[in-house]
């Protein structure tokens, strides 16, 4: 058994070894259609409201997470059964939502913090402006988001694990983060316009800075403890690394993202923190404000708050990107504490930065720059072999995708971990596909199927691949049939014609015939990969290697096809079809294909 891949474009002559091949199987059921109704206006914005709340099949990371489209159909398949009402974690929706949450938290977290400790004059709080205006819809839009997730999916990303149970999930987020959302995203720029002017000057912040605590100052608590937002910030980058793997982008680019956004947050909200040093050590009357501070020397507070807010970035940027300061300056001990703590941060901020760019540049001189390379010079020698467009792509799409496993080698593995494991961890993955097949469960051990396991190889092919067919006029071919197990990806069966007949997806299998019986007891129609798709194959050179010291266990293997092939040979046309339509992951093509 081998793989070939087909060329020939719809104007091009027909190759006889590699025949051009088009899906014509519908194979693309329309679970929608058929689950969700729409005989009426209502129940056609519903089915719109349903496709936007699935899965998106045309995503990366839909690819990255469900590998095959049979994959795909079976989580629509448990969405729409068991859980209609929730909202996929990886749908168009979600995206779309995640996208608007990204800008909301990007402005919050740089707005939030200049409102709670720069704007204390009452004429910043009257009239209400576009500032306050953008407040309130931020409020109001992560309130959104406390509704939204407790009708939305969870996607652990490490486990690779879907949670669709709303139960679990609301469980979960209650006992987790959703009072601190709920307090954080409540609406203090309309509480604020319910207090009088007469008592801005009663703001919490003035009345830490005096330690005179009454009743009044309670007006202010909502618009301080805002700040907490700050704690969605994970959930934040949570939503850049998803939006970045949704568009493609490559990890580098992901992670200089993340800590580009992470930087500058900590710098602005630095900047913040240093004024409300300020305000509570000092207050805000020029007159009592201490001579040593830097705030004196210059018409700090006679300035805007805008103007404010430069000064005390300017001296954020001093401190913690300067080793040391000039001490000559005169400082106060809030001062040289505030300057004291910066410089520790610049210390570690700049370490970490330079760890990363020596991860950076060593992942650019190592497996990211061969990959590239190797890249690079495929596609100038297609160029140079002036080969067709279509096929360039193809093979260039083969090499990204077959390109990681290079660096998982099963033979390094093996002979890393020893028989014994690497045939247990083979067993992890193929131990449901070779109990699935009834000739083998009937007839082996555990053991003897943990020791089929360990002969078996991987194969990847891409769409329009030949997996196998059948030629019998072709010296050698009939001796090289492989029994193939499908891990991810749809597998067209064909007539001789080139006319197919079904589809088999992920978890099916096909060949243990042929590693009995003759090639003229059993024939093969040919089998084309419709999508990538990830085989393991058994040959029968390893397999007759293996039934050697079993001379009983071959007769009781022979003994068992036979009966399956009498039971096939009289199964009629109709009791076929009617069998293939009850399995869900086999999609047959109209009754008149059937016959070629």
């Amino acid at each position: 058994m081998r793989a070939e891949m087909k060329h020939g474009g719809e104007g091009g002559t027909q190759n006889r070894n590699f025949p051009s091949h088009y899906c014509s199987v519908s194979h693309d059921v329309d679970l929608v259609k058929l689950l969700v109704p729409a005989d009426t206006v209502l129940r056609r914005i519903a089915r719109w409201w349903r496709r936007l709340c699935l899965i998106d099949p045309h995503s990366s990371l839909t690819r990255q997470v469900f590998r095959s489209d049979g994959a795909i159909k079976r989580e629509i398949s448990r969405h729409l059964t068991y859980f209609p009402v929730t909202i996929h974690p990886l749908s168009k929706l979600r995206f779309i939502w995640e996208c608007l949450m990204i800008v909301t938290f990007a402005t919050a977290f740089q707005l939030i913090p200049y409102d709670v400790m720069f704007l204390f004059r009452a004429p910043d709080y009257y009239p209400f402006t576009s500032f306050h205006v953008t407040l309130l819809v931020i409020d109001m839009i992560c309130l959104i988001d406390i509704g939204m997730s407790f009708y939305t999916g969870t996607y652990v990303q490490r486990t690779q694990r879907v949670e669709l149970n709303l139960k679990n999930i609301r469980k979960k987020y209650r006992r987790r983060w959703f009072w601190i959302d709920v307090v954080s995203s409540a609406p203090d720029p309309l509480i604020t316009r319910l207090v009088p002017i007469s008592t801005l000057d009663n703001s919490l912040l003035y009345c830490l800075h005096k330690l005179d605590f009454h009743p009044g100052c309670a007006w202010d608590f909502w618009n301080l403890i805002s700040v907490i937002k700050i704690f969605r910030f994970r959930t934040c980058l949570r939503y850049i690394r998803r939006l970045c793997q949704r568009l493609g982008l490559r990890r580098n680019v992901t992670k200089f993202t993340t800590i580009l956004a992470t930087v500058l947050t900590v710098f602005h909200w630095g900047s913040c923190i240093l004024f409300l040093v300020v305000r509570l050590v000092q207050g805000t009357d020029p007159a009592l404000v201490d001579a040593r501070s830097w705030t004196h020397t210059i018409p700090f507070w006679n300035q805007s708050s805008f103007h404010q807010y430069l000064e005390c970035a300017y001296r954020t940027l001093y401190t913690v990107t300067h080793i040391t300061h000039d001490f000559n300056e005169s400082m106060t001990y809030d001062d040289m504490m505030v300057s004291l703590v910066y410089t520790v941060c610049g210390y570690i901020l700049k370490i970490y930065l330079l760890a990363e760019l020596l991860i950076f540049i060593r992942i650019l001189f190592s497996s990211t720059s061969k990959y590239h390379e190797n890249r690079y010079e495929l596609s100038n020698y297609m160029r140079h072999e002036q080969l067709p467009a279509a096929l360039q792509q193809q093979i260039l799409e083969f090499y990204d995708i077959r390109h990681p496993k290079h660096y998982s080698r099963p033979t390094f593995i093996r002979a890393t971990v020893g028989e014994q494991l690497f045939a247990e961890v083979r067993m992890e993955i193929l131990g449901p596909f070779l109990r699935g097949c009834a000739l083998f469960r009937e007839a082996f051990t555990e053991e003897q199927l943990r020791a089929l396991a360990v002969e078996m190889c991987y194969q990847l092919f891409m769409k329009n691949d030949i997996v196998t067919r059948w030629e019998s006029d072709v010296a050698g071919w009939r001796a090289s049939w492989n029994m193939i197990f499908i891990v991810s990806g749809t597998v067209a069966v064909c007539t001789s014609g080139w006319k197919e007949v079904l589809h088999l997806e992920d978890g099916e299998h096909f060949g243990e015939l042929q590693l009995l019986f003759r090639e003229d007891v059993v024939k093969f129609p040919n089998f084309v990969a419709v999508e990538t798709t990830e085989l393991y194959m058994l040959s029968r050179e390893a397999f007759d290697a293996f039934l050697h010291p079993y001379p009983t266990l071959r007769r009781n293997l022979v003994v068992l096809a036979t009966e399956h092939l009498h039971r096939m040979g009289q199964m009629t046309r109709d009791d076929a079809r009617e069998r293939l339509a009850n399995v869900e992951t086999v999609r047959v093509q109209s009754p008149a294909t059937m016959t070629d």
